[in-house]
Formats: structure tokens, C-alpha cells, sequence
């Protein structure tokens, strides 16, 4: 289980996420552990990757793939574009060959970058809530599948939008964001006090102290653990990485035996 969330402002990109792996036998959770890389950068393309979902290629832990993806198939010179289309092409034929159903292997990659100087926020995944499991497809949510032009994207920027991708734990984040949010403004209005402060790293701090809650309230609640709060997160701009507190991925990790699935 997960909890990721990656956002586009007009300070930049940020993405965050929790490090918890559950793993389970015959659809029975036999365990968590808390040791997944689930946000990743690389310098040479200035491009981040959020995941959730399936922890598992084949035998090798999800966070590993990626790690190796982007060492060995991204170049200094690729674009989203075609970074996303190598994704969803090499992770297709490697679970292809896993003969799994689709239902057992979804998941998603929150890919995110520049592109004609405006931030992007875009979505391999394996389809939408509203259909059948699928191969993993690129999905262009912000701005190109808002049906928003460069331009007019541009000018929301500029005006403080602030548009974000949420997956895993996303009921419990939705209803917090959405508190929050009235929080803020009352804070605001109250105190005086601005929540969160309108820069790169106020966004990134936001985003991390609303993962860590949502891993909190499952505690309270007596839940099951499916997020915790360690936490790996990046923030970058057009000119690359500015804050950079990613968790390392285990080296030498090895896949789980026959039967078990493990789930970011």
C-alpha cells in the first residue's frame, strides 16, 4: 500500500511519498516493512518518478526497477514524452511475461518535468477507476488532458494554481486536503500566519506533513499500517533539483518467493 502525492506550482515540482511495502499471501497481508524508494530523480533528463501499486517486476522489487530504468534507458536528451512511452513499453513486456492478470499488477508512475519551460505533471498507469485493468498507457493529466493550451496553463500558474496527483491512501488524503485547505484559510484570516508558505519548500514541507498525518491517523485508528512516515521526497524547478531528501534503494534486495505479492 501507498501513499504518494506529486504536485505542479509556480515554484516548481514537488513529490513525496511513504516508504511502507505490504506484502501478502493469497490476498492475506503477512507483513509490512518500510524500506521502499518510491521517489526517484534523475539529473540527466531533470525529470522525477513517483510509484504505487504492484512492488514487484518479475522478481525485483519495484524500486529497484526504476532505479536501473533510469540509469540504463534515460538519456540527457529525452523528453516526458518519450521517457513515459519507454516506461510503459519496458514495464509492459516485463510483466507480460509474468502471465499475471492485469488485476494482480496494477499500478502507476507519477512522471514529472519541464516542457517548454512550464512544470509537467503526467500519469503511467493501468487505467481509471471507471474501467477494467489494462497494459500500463501514458496519460497527460496536467495540463494536456485538462484540455488546457500552454498559454492559458501559464497564466493559472502565475495566479497560484497548484495542480497534484494522489494515489494509494487518496480517500483519507482527499479528506484531509480538503480540511486543511479550510484550516489554511482560517489561519489565514485569524492568525495572519500564511499555510503553507508560498514558496518551493513550503509546498514540499505541506505535502510531507499531510503523508505523515494520514500515516498517524491509521495508527490511531488502529488500521492497517499502509503508510508510514518515512518519507522519501524531492522538489526541483526548471534548473533541477533544489531539495533533495530521497531514501536510498536497497541494494542487493531480493524478490519474494512463489505466492507472495508485495504492494507499494
Amino acid at each position: 500500500m501507498s501513499l504518494v502525492v506529486s504536485e505542479v506550482s509556480r515554484h516548481g515540482i514537488v513529490m513525496v511519498g511513504d516508504s511502507a511495502v505490504t506484502t501478502l499471501q493469497n490476498a492475506e497481508i503477512v507483513g509490512v516493512r518500510a524500506d521502499a524508494a518510491k521517489i526517484q530523480y534523475t539529473s540527466k533528463a531533470n525529470v522525477g518518478i513517483a510509484m504505487w501499486g504492484c512492488g514487484q517486476v518479475g522478481e525485483k522489487p519495484l524500486d529497484s526497477w526504476i532505479a536501473a530504468f533510469l540509469e540504463s534507458s534515460i538519456g540527457s536528451q529525452d523528453g516526458l514524452e518519450i521517457i513515459g512511452q519507454r516506461l510503459a513499453q519496458q514495464l509492459n513486456g516485463e510483466h507480460e511475461q509474468a502471465g499475471r492478470p492485469w488485476s494482480e499488477l496494477v499500478c502507476g508512475f507519477h512522471l514529472a518535468g519541464f516542457k517548454d519551460a512550464l512544470p509537467r505533471l503526467w500519469h503511467v498507469h493501468c487505467g481509471h477507476a471507471n474501467e477494467p485493468a489494462h497494459e500500463l498507457r501514458l496519460y497527460h493529466d496536467y495540463p494536456e488532458d485538462q484540455g488546457w493550451t500552454d498559454k492559458h496553463f501559464r497564466n493559472m500558474l502565475e495566479n497560484g494554481f497548484c495542480g497534484h496527483l494522489r494515489n494509494g491512501y487518496h480517500p483519507h488524503f482527499a479528506a484531509l486536503f480538503d480540511s486543511i485547505e479550510r484550516y489554511s484559510d482560517t489561519l489565514r484570516k485569524d492568525v495572519g500566519i500564511n499555510f503553507p508558505q508560498d514558496s518551493l519548500k513550503g509546498r514540499l514541507y505541506f505535502y510531507k506533513l499531510l503523508v505523515q498525518f494520514v500515516a498517524g491517523t491509521l495508527i490511531a485508528a488502529g488500521e492497517h499500517p499502509g503508510v508510514n512516515n518515512i518519507l522519501s521526497a524531492i522538489a526541483f524547478d526548471q534548473n533541477g533539483l533544489v531539495f533533495d531528501e530521497q531514501i536510498s534503494v536497497q541494494q542487493g534486495a531480493e524478490g519474494l518467493p512463489e505466492g507472495f505479492l508485495s504492494y507499494f
